[in-house]
């Protein structure tokens, strides 16, 4: 509870002395802008160098594969669906 209460003081005190002035405001929104689009750019780079790694790749199924498209659908039970 104490704990709580410190970290409620703490982020009021920042946050104040953030807002005073502008020029923080519009520092934290172009950081913000900036880490997205690194975050765009990593995402975009992974996705690319996974496909250019694994393009080669073949799964082949077998016949115990679970996840296996060949196999009809799963059904699942429930407590309510009555046998006929």
């Amino acid at each position: 509870m104490f704990k709580n209460i410190v970290i409620v003081i703490l982020v009021f005190l920042l946050c104040s002395l953030l807002f005073q002035n502008k020029e923080n405001v519009n520092l934290l929104v172009k950081d913000l802008a900036d880490t997205k689009e690194l975050v765009v750019d990593g995402a975009d780079y992974v996705k690319k160098t996974f496909e250019k790694e694994f393009s080669e790749v073949v799964v082949e199924s077998t016949k115990d594969d679970p996840f296996s498209l060949e196999k009809d659908s799963i059904k699942e039970d429930t407590f309510f669906e009555e046998e006929k």
